[in-house]
Parts: structure tokens; sequence; C-alpha cells
């Protein structure tokens, strides 16, 4: 996280970090060669750091801001958009609303102009959302849904769930719309591979999700040939939904969940457990240790494992970071 860069060298993201590819080069530099500090001996960060050409921003904040939620760059964290665009807004309402006007939102102007400006600096490298690689990056439209309705949608998946599933068509027009004009400027074909981020998915009961929530997916998943799934709270109870998602490569696993069920439900599918950041930052190097072998035991018999180290907290300490990969280390020598 930002704030994590912020603390330990005084990097400042902000509005330029997003829409200044010369500033934003600057910091991810800065970043690496800290990384490299710390964690030099494990292979990660650089001392001659190269900056990524890819730009890219939360999905989930792409589409918000094509609906008018306000746009926020704070020094020391990501990029946000703040509020609910379609609070208040009835199913049928929500279903007029044009993804072809989404996809020609000044936001994606704006995007695009700045892709033009890396093109410059990083050539035929240049990308935005990791697109040119085939890949399409979203969030769920459920868990779009959620930050664009708010709480509301929950009552609404209790009482009218078809209006909900209406809901989920009209952000996955939007999200088609936006990365068909993205293709269309970078003159690549639509991406064949998608990734799913399904926040929110840990705060439905089993039986929501199943009922409302996988069918969409599934249907979306459907159109790739090739899938992968982010659920980032605790979900076992819905690792059994997960496992029928079709063509499900990878997934990655929110802290909590029963990460050797998840192995027996999709033996195939490559596991990315995302390590608890909360003993990360709050725990002993013993604690951190004690995760790091809970989790690659679990893990063990899956066909290929990432541990994924994600939201470190300004405050995290920089021996348990060592710690983690230590541990790796240690355990495959």
């Amino acid at each position: 996280m930002p704030a994590f860069f912020h603390k330990h060298i005084g990097t400042s993201y902000g509005g330029k970090f997003y829409f200044d590819p010369g500033y934003r080069a600057e910091v991810e530099r800065a970043e690496q060669r800290f990384l490299f500090d710390i964690l030099g001996q494990f292979g990660i960060g650089s001392k001659e750091p190269e900056p990524s050409s890819n730009l890219f921003i939360q999905p989930i904040d792409l589409i918000k801001a094509t609906q008018g939620a306000d746009i926020h760059c704070p020094a020391d964290a990501t990029f946000e958009t703040h509020g609910h665009p379609w609070a208040g807004k009835s199913s049928a309402e929500i279903s007029k609303i044009s993804a072809s006007d989404a996809a020609e939102h000044p936001f994606v102007d704006k995007l695009l102009k700045q892709y033009g400006e890396m093109r410059l600096r990083y050539g035929e490298n240049a990308d935005i959302f990791g697109i040119k690689s085939g890949l399409m990056i979203i969030h769920t439209p459920y868990t779009t849904a959620h930050q664009l309705i708010g709480e509301e949608l929950f009552y609404l998946m209790i009482d009218d769930p078809e209006a909900v599933r209406t809901i989920f068509v009209k952000i996955w027009e939007i999200y088609n719309a936006v990365f068909s004009r993205l293709a269309s400027q970078l003159k690549i074909a639509f991406p064949t591979r998608i990734h799913l981020g399904d926040c929110s998915a840990c705060m439905l009961s089993k039986d929501n999700y199943r009922e409302i929530v996988l069918p969409m997916n599934r249907k979306i998943a459907a159109g790739f040939q090739k899938v992968s799934y982010h659920s980032c709270g605790a979900s076992t109870h819905l690792l059994s939904s997960f496992a029928e998602l079709p063509l499900l490569s990878s997934i990655e696993l929110g802290p909590g969940t029963d990460f050797a069920q998840a192995v027996k439900l999709m033996p195939e599918t490559s596991m990315s457990p995302l390590m608890d950041p909360v003993i990360i930052r709050n725990g002993s190097t013993e604690d951190v240790e004690s995760l790091v072998k809970s989790v690659t035991s679990e893990t063990f018999n899956a066909p290929a494992v990432t541990l994924c180290a994600w939201s470190l907290d300004r405050e995290t300490p920089v021996v348990n970071l060592q710690k983690l990969y230590l541990t790796l280390e240690e355990s495959f020598e």
C-alpha cells in the first residue's frame, strides 16, 4: 500500500502519481530501490529499477468514475472514488443507463490521453490495465454493484432478486463497452482471459451467492478461454460455488478461508492465498513464520501456489516482511 512507502521513504502519491507518467516513474523507482534495500537478498526490488509501463487503477473505481463518483487521490493512499452514484435509483432507471456513454466518458478520455503520453516514453510496451497481455481485469457485477449502490443492494437481493440480476447485466455491459473502447484505441483484440475480483463475496450467505451471484459469474467466465478469481474475505462457505466457475486456472482467497478444503474442491486450480496482513503487521516474527508454514502446508497439494503479501499497512514491520521471505526460502532448501 502507498502508506507503507509513504512512511518509510516519504513518497507522495496524489493525482500526479495517476495522471503524470513521469512523476509515477520517479515514485516507482524509489519504491523498487527501497524494496531492494530491505528484501534484495530474496530477489525483490532493484538497484537500477525500471518503472512499470502499465497504467492501472482499480476497475471498480474506473466504472464508478464514469458514473459520477467523486475522485480522490490522497498523498499516502491509492486512487479512490467516494459515494454511491446509483444509490436510490430503481433497476428500471439503471437499465436505461448508456454503456456507450460510459465508454466515452471524459475520465476514459483522460486515461487514453495519458496512454498516448506513455507511448512516447515506453513505445509499444505502454499499456492500460494490462489489456495488451490479453487479460481483462474487472470486479464482478455484484461487487461493483455493491460500490455503486451501497448497502441498499443487500435489501434488494432479498426483496427483488430479479431486479438485482438486471443491474448485474447493465454493469457487465458497461465493462464490455469500456474495455472494447480501450482495445479499439490500443488497436488490439478484445481480451481472451479474464480476472474476476469479487471483494464483497464473503459478505453473502452461501445460498444468496449461489442463487444470485454465481450464475452471472459463470456466464461471464464462459465467454473467455481462461479465468482467474479473487475473494479477499473469509470464504470457506463459498468454496463449493467457486469450484463451479468454468475454466478456472487460479484463485486468490482471503485470510480465514480453509485453504486445504479449497485445494480439495479445486484440485487443478493454482492457489494464491492472501497472507493475513493483520498478523504481518501486529504479530511477532514467530507468528509470521507460523503463518507461512501453516498456509504452505494447507496448499501443498495444489498444482501451484503463490503466497500474496498484500495491503501492507504503514506500521507493518520490515523485519516481519523479511521473515516471510526467509521462512519460504528455508522451507524449500
